[in-house]
């Protein structure tokens, strides 16, 4: 039984380098100004954010919740306890929303494919591993200052019978 997982965990190594999103605890993204700005504040509630600074907080979001698979720890730190989900399974609320993620994220074989942050609003694509096809999903999140407030979720199967062989990642 550990086999497989410990083959689960070497398998996600290989994207951690090609996609530098910094760590929780090391603020490497960013000026100094932005990592003495990051490290004072509790992020929800809101605080007002400059864009440099709402990068930053969305990158070591990503980080928490999808590198290091810390689901409790990525929404009590960056997630409004109101968050507004608009899955059509998902529920309301940052607290209800994580106990769902916490069955999921932990055991998903994903790879991180690209992200990107503007205006508010954070995206990130991921191709999840299936049998027998892979899944894409693509979130996004908008954050009012320093706060993670409304998430969205797109998922497709890749059909069996794709003809474009890049298609969906």
């Amino acid at each position: 039984m550990r086999l497989p997982i410990l083959l689960a965990a070497l398998s996600c190594l290989h994207f951690i380098n090609a996609f530098p999103i910094p760590s929780t605890r090391k603020f490497e993204h960013g000026s100094p100004s932005i990592r003495r700005q990051i490290s004072r504040y509790p992020f929800c509630p809101s605080q007002p954010a400059t864009e440099a600074l709402q990068q930053t907080i969305f990158a070591n979001f990503i980080n928490a919740l999808y590198i290091q698979k810390n689901v409790t720890g990525a929404y009590d730190t960056y997630v409004d306890v109101n968050l507004i989900e608009h899955s059509p399974f998902g529920p309301q609320g940052r607290d209800a929303n994580a106990a769902v993620l916490l069955n999921i994220i932990p055991y998903a074989q994903f790879t991180v494919l690209r992200s990107n942050f503007d205006a508010n609003f954070g995206f990130i694509h991921l191709e999840i591993a299936g049998s027998p096809e892979p899944t894409a999903l693509a979130d996004i999140y908008r954050m009012n200052g320093t706060c993670i407030e409304e998430h969205w979720d797109v998922t497709q199967v890749k059909p069996s019978n794709a003809t474009n062989p890049i298609a969906m990642f």
